[in-house]
């Protein structure tokens, strides 16, 4: 197994001091875990590859401005696999996004649904094209994405949430699997907003859950297709409640990205994502055991620090370095 950390071109030399750690080295030694980085950032920024295994995540927004924009396919095709002459180990692709923000005010309108039937299954018909197109470039995989997101103004996110559907938030990314032959980054923290939202837990807990009357063709075709009911004025939910387990033996990922967070938002208005890993956190511990139960390939931490984002402001500058170290301690105990 491989376990990775995220980095940027910059960081890399710094990051692989952390796999000298003492602690590092005894899960090598002891459980035969390997390192390496997934590399995040603009792919014209990577200009040279790292000497241990390691994967790229293609830009977040690839797949939405290659639908939006047709006009700059070609561009925008070429520009990522230039990434190829490095020879990545693999590379991770986010799904497209339906591009749309509701007003922040209106709590529970900005969680309706605002596209067609039709506008979804074409969405997802382009993402299964875009990801037959790279995967004749890459090893690639692709990631699952939240049902929400948060908004964001000045370049800073902020700690309220919308409704952002897309390609890839849940069952469908079986289905592009089962087309293109291409496999699954399962998101632990995305499958779990998702379910959040879905179930109205966590941060949705008061969000009303309205069902459709007389379900259409189209309806029970869209329910199939991603796993729940979504349909221009509701808000998506499903007819039962949806365990996290059961969503990770029924896509059987080999390859994750892990954090300390299961939620967006805390009480006290904080953006919660991409959250400390702690060797206390008995929750963290549950869902990594339902994950080496699927034999995983490879691991990548996905923690944040001071510095990574302004909402990230209130956690320490090491908190990644720090939640390396952490979870090498938890594999040493778990594997």
């Amino acid at each position: 197994m491989h376990l990775l950390v995220p980095s940027n071109a910059k960081q890399l030399s710094s990051r692989a001091e952390w796999f000298k750690n003492p602690i590092a080295r005894k899960l090598n030694q002891e459980k035969g875990v390997e390192f390496g980085f997934e590399l995040k950032g603009e792919s014209e920024t990577i200009t040279e590859a790292p000497p241990l295994f390691w994967g790229v995540h293609l830009e977040n927004n690839l797949a939405t401005n290659w639908y939006y924009h047709p006009e700059n396919r070609s561009e925008i095709i070429h520009s990522v696999t230039e990434l190829t002459k490095l020879r990545p180990d693999y590379a991770v692709l986010h799904g497209i996004h339906l591009d749309w923000h509701p007003p922040k005010k209106d709590y529970i309108g900005r969680y309706i649904n605002h596209s067609s039937a039709s506008e979804l299954l074409k969405i997802s018909k382009a993402n299964s094209e875009l990801v037959k197109i790279l995967k004749h470039y890459f090893n690639l995989k692709i990631e699952n994405f939240p049902l929400t997101d948060c908004y964001k103004e000045d370049g800073k996110y902020l700690p309220s949430t919308f409704l952002y559907t897309g390609a890839g938030r849940l069952n469908d990314l079986l289905e592009i699997k089962e087309e293109q032959g291409c496999d699954i980054l399962l998101d632990l923290e995305h499958l779990a907003i998702v379910l959040n939202f879905l179930n109205r837990e966590e941060n949705y807990d008061n969000i009303p859950l309205k069902k459709i009357e007389n379900l259409t063709f189209a309806d029970r075709k869209i329910y199939e297709k991603y796993g729940f009911y979504v349909k221009k004025g509701y808000i998506p939910y499903t007819d039962e409640k949806y365990e996290i387990k059961d969503w990770i033996k029924k896509i059987k990922a080999k390859f994750y990205h892990l954090t300390g967070s299961f939620c967006e938002i805390d009480p006290g208005k904080k953006i919660t994502t991409h959250m400390p890993v702690e060797t206390d956190d008995k929750v963290f511990r549950k869902y990594l055991k339902m994950v080496l139960a699927q034999e995983p390939e490879v691991i990548v931490l996905e923690v944040a620090s001071k510095g990574d984002n302004p909402c990230y402001d209130y956690l320490r500058p090491n908190e990644t370095e720090l939640s390396f170290y952490n979870l090498c301690r938890i594999l040493l105990e778990e594997l």
